[in-house]
């Protein structure tokens, strides 16, 4: 219904940001040290795995992107 009508709820974008240590061993008092993990509604992951299965074939380029992309979903 989401896709047919181009509207994606608010809260879809709504998550929590988690700092996360990058190297246990350096400074954890430094803010470097760590990465920011946002944590994602369920739904809103389950929706967007959908979508990546419906149009993911239109979201992959060929050869015009470098470095590192996810595996192809079948």
């Amino acid at each position: 219904m989401m896709s047919v009508h181009g509207y994606v709820p608010d809260e879809f974008g709504i998550g929590v940001v988690v700092p996360v240590v990058k190297d246990q061993c350096a400074d954890l008092c430094s803010a470097d040290n760590y990465r920011p993990v946002t944590l994602s509604p369920v739904v809103s992951k389950v929706f967007e795995h959908c979508v990546l299965q419906k149009y993911g074939d239109m979201l992959y380029s060929d050869n015009m992107q470098f470095g590192s992309r996810a595996a192809k979903i079948l």
